[in-house]
């Protein structure tokens, strides 16, 4: 049988401390939100964003492949006209 840690022994005193933490914030009430405004999703300096929805989706690389795409078009279109 292993024999019991020393009394002053600060893991031990941690965990007790820990413990008696743990009760006291489950007795505790859960503190109260603030509802939140409609739309706003996060909060910075300059208050609540609002949250449209975009029109490319939420890749925010989606304008630069659009535009790749529609000059690769247009070169596969005018390529043969020019040359």
């Amino acid at each position: 049988m292993a024999k019991p840690p020393p009394n002053d022994d600060p893991q031990v005193t941690d965990l007790a401390r820990y413990r008696k933490a743990k009760a006291a914030a489950a007795r505790r009430p859960p503190p109260q939100s603030r509802p939140r405004e409609a739309g706003g999703t996060g909060t910075g300096p300059k208050g609540p964003r609002s949250q449209k929805p975009s029109v490319l989706g939420s890749n925010p690389r989606a304008g630069l492949i659009l535009a790749i795409v529609v000059l690769v078009l247009l070169a596969l279109w005018l390529g043969p006209l020019l040359f």
